[in-house]
């Protein structure tokens, strides 16, 4: 694996704005990608089934960690207390403090508690041995504002730890890069081979058949968040074919506008027999038709659109499917033929729903076109 080093320097933190913290997806459109984080221990007593709906793959990190976190056990031993450091006389935070403020949920004292501990102390808490405590740093350095300096201790726990572990670790990875900006990225002094290591892990991790589905599915929704750093490449192409329906459904996501009839696997996908793949397909395509530049009409793709716009009228209205893959399906359905606009008058009277509010934006917008 690349080097990916620690990405910590010397010297005072540059000033920063106050970090969004856990909010900043919270107001993200939904989508629907299932990502099943399994036994969070070697305890068969406790599995853990975590559902993340984003249209954009990347799971709210606090949320992930309280859930993960408030099913494990209590690590064994003695609670560790504040105290200060013989060498420094500085006020050492422990990790526990944080593990229990991940526990109450409380996103405001996380943020505090993270900061309290510092990042050099966080890094080595993920060296821990026990599950509860790797979780809990990973979930502090999240929300600091020096997130960036340790890109690189998480991209090796992706590599390194077992599936739970791998799997916080990659969608921490995700948060971490999803905000980031290459000002950002220089005023942390962040060597590009860190950012590019961490980008080839994460397509790795995705890519690997061998690898548990909970860590793909973490390695491909954390692409997703870190798309604008970590540009999708062919490889990724290959897995709306995986044997796998959850990670043709999360690469179907992932993959959207950028290669979307670029390849076959959208055509393919359209007709997946996993329903959830299909309408992730399917509202793919529809949502490239709203791209700048695009036309169905004409050329080898002609096919591909107009099929597509028939099976997005079927599966609209079906009650299985994602009311977030609805919603985007909208954009295939044509408002001045008379079955289209049917159904658009049908949706848009379920008033405060985003399926209803969607179509009446698409039946205004062709009104207003029509006056003259």
């Amino acid at each position: 694996m690349a080097n990916v080093g620690t990405g910590l320097r010397n010297g005072p933190d540059p000033p920063v704005a106050e970090p969004e913290r856990m909010e900043r997806k919270a107001d993200a459109p939904t989508r629907a990608v299932v990502t099943v984080w399994g036994s969070v221990t070697s305890s068969p007593s406790l599995p853990l089934s975590v559902l993340a709906h984003a249209r954009r793959p990347g799971m709210a990190g606090a949320v992930v960690a309280a859930c993960i976190v408030a099913t494990m056990p209590a690590p064994a031993g003695a609670t560790e207390r504040r105290h200060l450091d013989a060498r420094t006389g500085a006020l050492e935070v422990p990790l526990d403090e944080l593990t229990a403020a991940i526990r109450r949920k409380d996103r405001a004292e996380i943020g505090r508690v993270a900061e309290q501990i510092g990042p050099a102390r966080l890094a080595l808490g993920l060296r821990r041995s026990d599950a509860t405590g790797v979780i809990s740093a990973l979930t502090g350095i999240v929300v600091l504002p020096g997130r960036l300096r340790l890109i690189g201790p998480v991209t090796e726990l992706v590599v390194t730890g077992d599936a739970p572990i791998a799997a916080a670790s990659a969608h921490a990875l995700g948060e971490i890069l999803a905000p980031a900006t290459a000002i950002e990225l220089d005023e942390w002094e962040v060597p590009p081979d860190i950012v590019d290591a961490a980008c080839v892990v994460l397509r790795g991790a995705a890519t690997a058949p061998q690898n548990p589905t909970v860590v793909r599915l973490a390695a491909l929704d954390a692409l997703g968040d870190a798309a604008t750093v970590c540009a999708p490449t062919p490889e990724l192409s290959a897995l709306l074919r995986d044997p796998t329906g959850a990670v043709r459904r999360a690469a179907a996501l992932v993959l959207r506008p950028q290669q979307l009839l670029a390849t076959g696997g959208f055509a393919s996908g359209t007709r997946d027999i996993d329903k959830t793949v299909a309408s992730a397909s399917v509202a793919a395509v529809c949502e490239l038709s709203v791209q700048p530049g695009f036309s169905g009409k004409g050329g080898t793709r002609e096919p591909i659109w107009e099929q597509t716009r028939q099976v997005a009228r079927r599966l609209i209205l079906a009650s299985e499917t994602p009311a977030e893959d609805a919603v985007e399906m909208l954009d295939c359905l044509d408002p001045t033929l008379g079955s289209d606009r049917q159904i658009l008058d049908n949706l848009r009277a379920r008033r405060r729903t985003p399926l209803g509010d969607r179509a009446g934006e698409i039946v205004n917008q062709a009104q207003g076109r029509a006056r003259p």
